[in-house]
């Protein structure tokens, strides 16, 4: 039941920002720390940008983070596949589970983050989100935060935003992936 809270928090703290957003954070923080002390710290710092920063600003971080920046794009089929075929497969399959479960998110595409995490923490088919997780969420999330940290300024350019990248770290060691790899290895 802790999981499921955990993932719905996720979702709402990487679905677009409104004004429950520092709640979200600091819920989903103290949960996170019991799974991972270093999931707590990301997400406690990105509670103390969130609390300081504007809701218009907090939008613009947002959009550069998930819309502008390819590396970081919210659609985990996106990262499994590209723009292909079987990317189409993955979205139909994924609105299979979801009607069979009756979650419909018709705002977004169903391999957006935050729709999959909601997903995830409304199945009580504890091996279908193992297998999500496992084979969907953690390598997208691994892509998703390569080269997690800000870039150098560029001349006249303002830095990357890297906010939401150390969330979606935090959910990645939720999730467990730094054990998944080491077990991989």
């Amino acid at each position: 039941m802790v999981r499921r809270r955990l993932l719905a928090l996720f979702a709402d703290i990487l679905d677009y920002p409104g004004p429950g957003l520092a709640r979200a954070v600091g819920a989903c923080e103290a949960l996170a720390a019991s799974a991972s002390a270093e999931a707590a710290s990301l997400l406690g710092a990105f509670r103390t940008f969130v609390e300081q920063t504007p809701l218009a600003r907090l939008e613009e971080v947002y959009t550069a983070t998930f819309d502008l920046d390819a590396a970081c794009h919210p659609y985990v089929g996106y990262h499994l596949f590209g723009e292909t075929y079987k990317r189409s497969v993955f979205l139909v399959g994924l609105r299979e589970r979801y009607r069979a479960i009756g979650y419909l998110d018709g705002a977004e595409l169903p391999d957006h983050v935050a729709v999959l995490l909601r997903f995830l923490a409304l199945t009580e088919d504890a091996a279908q989100a193992e297998e999500v997780v496992q084979e969907a969420l953690l390598p997208a999330l691994e892509r998703m935060t390569a080269g997690a940290d800000a870039g150098p300024e560029e001349a006249g350019h303002e830095p990357k935003p890297a906010h939401y990248r150390p969330v979606l770290r935090a959910l990645y060691l939720v999730l467990g992936g730094e054990a998944a790899r080491a077990a991989a290895v």
